[in-house]
């Protein structure tokens, strides 16, 4: 008994197939040809369907550091407020540098008399009071004390701890009169101009990106915003786990509205080369077939089979079957066998 509903379900979609099929001139009534019925057309033109990419990323800083002191010493100066925006090398912090400034004083001092020395002898070498291997050993000398110099400058130069770019500063972690020694934590610095976001997209997506393409990104904390970027670095191995590919993209940042750490919903659209296609309404789908009405010069309608392709907000590619120009319908198609007259009342 429980085989009635299936069986009576196969025979229902038989009679609408061979209702569908069946010409309209060839009604075994052999009455008077039905009127025509009233429907809307549409003319298959060329579409542009555009093929969207979506994911989730992280804003990252474009730039972003730890300062931290490479010598051990006492703060002497701090030259920063929290929060404060500040251009490459500007002074941060100073250490105390009274040894280092005596020890470069030392310096300068050992290298003046090595010249002294060495513009003496060289007077003398015209009248060959001194031989040339004594002018070499001074000029060594001087080369050592000149080599020493730079040593001590160097030396004094690691008391003043500045940015290595230009950034916003964090918080700071230290105060005037503090020990630190190297690594200790004064402050962080980011260059948000410009944001980084990497994520990831189904290996499916490889062959539809390329470095320049435009990325719009928005964030729960900007409703209704968009922040607009590009991508700079696509990944050259499929993760073999995850079967996903590695993007990059670089947003500008001007405004330093978005912060390292947001989460960005991101989009990504192509625009593809015009393909045939039908409005969706024009579709009429049996099992794992396709149809749509064409409309005859005598305006009756022939179903015709049809391939199909990628889907798109309101249209279908059509690969095979019917192409531009062609009329067919896209309202009343429940209404009509093939071989049917029409009425156009809309496209």
């Amino acid at each position: 008994m429980r085989k009635w509903p299936i069986a009576a379900g196969v025979v229902a979609l038989a009679a609408y197939a061979g209702w569908l099929w069946w010409p309209a001139g060839s009604a075994p009534s052999g009455g008077r040809d039905k009127p025509p019925v009233p429907v809307t057309v549409q003319t298959v033109a060329p579409q542009v369907l555009s093929v969207v990419l979506k994911a989730l990323g992280t804003a990252q800083a474009r730039e972003g550091v730890t300062i931290t002191a490479q010598q051990s010493g006492l703060i002497e100066q701090i030259h920063f407020r929290d929060g404060a925006a500040v251009a490459m090398n500007a002074l941060l912090v100073t250490l105390h540098d009274d040894e280092e400034r005596a020890k470069l004083h030392e310096a300068d001092a050992k290298l003046a008399d090595a010249q002294r020395q060495l513009e003496r002898l060289q007077s003398l070498s015209s009248d060959k009071a001194v031989s040339r291997s004594a002018i070499e050993d001074k000029q060594a000398a001087v080369n050592i004390a000149q080599a020493q110099r730079e040593v001590a400058n160097v030396a004094l130069d690691k008391r003043y701890i500045r940015a290595p770019f230009a950034g916003v500063l964090g918080a700071r972690e230290v105060s005037p009169g503090a020990l630190i020694t190297p690594g200790t934590v004064i402050t962080t610095l980011d260059d948000i101009s410009l944001v980084r976001v990497e994520f990831t997209l189904p290996e499916s997506a490889a062959t539809l990106l390329s470095n320049g393409m435009t990325v719009a990104a928005t964030s729960a904390a900007f409703a209704g915003r968009e922040f607009i970027g590009r991508i700079t670095h696509i990944d050259t191995r499929i993760n073999p786990d995850t079967r996903s590919l590695q993007v990059r993209a670089e947003i500008i940042n001007a405004k330093r509205e978005l912060k390292p750490g947001m989460l960005l919903q991101l989009r990504l659209t192509r625009d593809e080369a015009a393909v045939t296609a039908v409005p969706e309404s024009a579709l009429i789908s049996l099992a794992d077939k396709h149809f749509v009405l064409v409309v005859n010069g005598d305006n009756t309608v022939h179903q015709t089979e049809v391939q199909i392709g990628r889907r798109h907000i309101g249209f279908v590619e059509v690969l095979a079957g019917v192409s531009v120009g062609a009329r067919v319908v896209v309202e009343g198609t429940h209404k009509l066998r093939d071989g049917q007259k029409i009425m156009v009342v809309g496209g």
